[in-house]
């Protein structure tokens, strides 16, 4: 009787053990996607760190915006056949709305698309951010030069693209504005 007990008590702590391991493992692997999601946001935007060039283009509402109008702006490309483009939307708006009510920043959602196609996702956006629909050559995608979406960053008071990612929830916590 005392070997079998012996036994439980054995099987237990290497199944624990390997429990362990295994979220060690996991643990890891995450890491890495969320590296590897970082890397291929660099490739998708101009890089953080560059000014980003001047720019014209009409939202959806009207109003005409430039690159020196901007001032603080939290930025996402979008396109109405992405399916990643789909599952970020919500957090996009989510953080966009966040962002807008924390700092005063501005939100600008770029939708690549026409007018029809990009329609729900326009719906979803306009409620947080001035929204501009334009075809994949327009003035904003070239400016920023997007070969795929989606893809997001934050752009600072002087110009400067300060961050992107792939994944809207990876882009740094907004600062208090000034007043």
């Amino acid at each position: 009787m005392p070997f079998l007990v012996t036994a439980v008590v054995l099987i237990a702590v290497l199944c624990l053990l390997n429990l362990l391991l295994t979220f060690g493992v996991i643990r890891k692997l995450r890491a890495q996607a969320d590296e590897k999601a970082d890397r291929v946001a660099d490739g998708l935007i101009i890089p953080a760190g560059s000014a980003v060039p001047g720019f014209s283009a009409v939202t959806t509402a009207g109003e005409r915006i430039t690159r020196e109008g901007l001032g603080e702006t939290m930025l996402g490309f979008f396109s109405p056949d992405c399916r990643a483009c789909k599952e970020r939307l919500p957090l996009f708006v989510e953080q966009a709305r966040t962002t807008a009510r924390a700092t005063g920043r501005s939100v600008l959602a770029v939708v690549h698309g026409t007018d029809e196609e990009a329609r729900e996702q326009v719906a979803a956006l306009s409620e947080v951010a001035h929204v501009v629909v334009e075809p994949g050559d327009g003035p904003l995608g070239e400016a920023f030069d997007i070969p795929g979406y989606p893809v997001f960053g934050l752009i600072t008071v002087d110009g400067t693209l300060s961050a992107t990612a792939f994944d809207p929830g990876r882009l740094p916590a907004p600062s208090k504005a000034t007043v």
